[in-house]
């Protein structure tokens, strides 16, 4: 009988504590399980490849194929350029082939960029004489359709092909450096990376 009026009086007060009784008339303290911490993830750049090798993306292949540092340069109208006194021009060639059963639209120039270090050049305006601008090229490459052209960096003085890689940002036009793919949608977008020196 003590228990029963032990178990009454323990459902009774249980809905207001945090205790509840067991069998006995005993408490049983609740126990609070760990929740586990969300860890963000940071993005870490893929490796390069090698100059001259070829990648796929969405039946589009890019080339990138040979690269060079030049302090100044002739323009396609017969002037020089120069850089300021800070930097100078990395020049990169690329070959796009189109291996899709229908014509594409060529990437826009803002998906391409050079990298030194952590820091990220876009392309600048060249038209270096006997050199195809990327700018120059048609916006569509048709089914089958091969184009090939050079894109100008303007990249510090001091840095050297074996310190510089080229990237082909397909669906971005920014490297997302140290940001987390959790919070960030556009971090997981795709990056394919060149060495500049063979």
């Amino acid at each position: 009988m003590k228990k029963i009026l032990a178990l009454l009086l323990c459902s009774l007060l249980g809905s207001f504590t945090l205790a509840s009784c067991n069998s006995t008339g005993g408490t049983v303290l609740p126990v609070s399980s760990p929740t586990p911490q969300a860890t963000a993830v940071t993005k870490s750049l893929p490796e390069p490849i090698s100059m001259g090798q070829t990648i796929t993306y969405k039946d589009l292949q890019v080339t990138m194929d040979q690269s060079e540092v030049t302090a100044s340069y002739i323009t396609e109208y017969g002037s020089s350029r120069d850089p300021s006194a800070d930097s100078k021009f990395l020049w990169v060639h690329i070959i796009l082939k189109n291996i899709s059963q229908q014509e594409q639209d060529l990437p826009a120039v803002e998906h391409f960029s050079a990298l030194f270090d952590t820091t990220e050049f876009k392309p600048s305006y060249g038209h270096r004489k006997d050199h195809t601008d990327y700018t120059s090229l048609n916006t569509v490459i048709n089914q089958g359709e091969e184009m090939d052209a050079w894109l100008r960096f303007d990249v510090p003085a001091n840095a050297e092909l074996k310190d510089l890689t080229f990237a082909f940002l397909p669906e971005s036009t920014q490297i997302s450096f140290g940001f987390s793919s959790n919070d960030y949608s556009w971090a997981d977008h795709p990056i394919f990376l060149w060495m500049c020196a063979p």
